[in-house]
């Protein structure tokens, strides 16, 4: 399991055990994802209440800015009728971005071997 930095932040909201313990419960999906590596990673959370929507009703937000020891930088921010609607939408985008970002890699590696093996071929 890789070595993740959680930092967790809040606006206009308390920062309760039960939010706490539910943010890093979905968290536990990333770090899956990013399996053992050899760095460290960082996740910084922002969990709070939006402010100046028309919406009625309470608006909440969940950002995630993920830094990966590659030196890549995945962020997003999603809002949600709930802090555990917006916490559930804002993992299931960075995971979205982590995978499409590793599936592009795979292919990167594949077209590299690819190309390495004909030109071997042609010697």
């Amino acid at each position: 399991m890789s070595l993740m930095d959680v930092r967790i932040r809040t606006t206009d909201l308390d920062l309760t055990p039960a939010i706490n313990d539910y943010t890093e419960e979905r968290l536990m999906a990333i770090r899956h994802l990013l399996g053992a590596s050899e760095g460290s990673e960082r996740c910084e959370v922002e969990l709070g209440r939006t402010t100046g929507h028309a919406k009625h009703g309470e608006v909440w937000f969940a950002e995630i800015n993920l830094y990966v020891s590659d030196g890549g930088h995945f962020f997003a921010r999603t809002t949600g009728e709930s802090v555990n609607a917006a916490i559930d939408m804002v993992k299931d985008e960075i995971l979205a971005q982590l995978r499409k970002h590793k599936q592009q890699e795979r292919g990167m590696l594949r077209r590299s071997g690819a190309l390495l093996k004909r030109l071997l071929h042609r010697e």
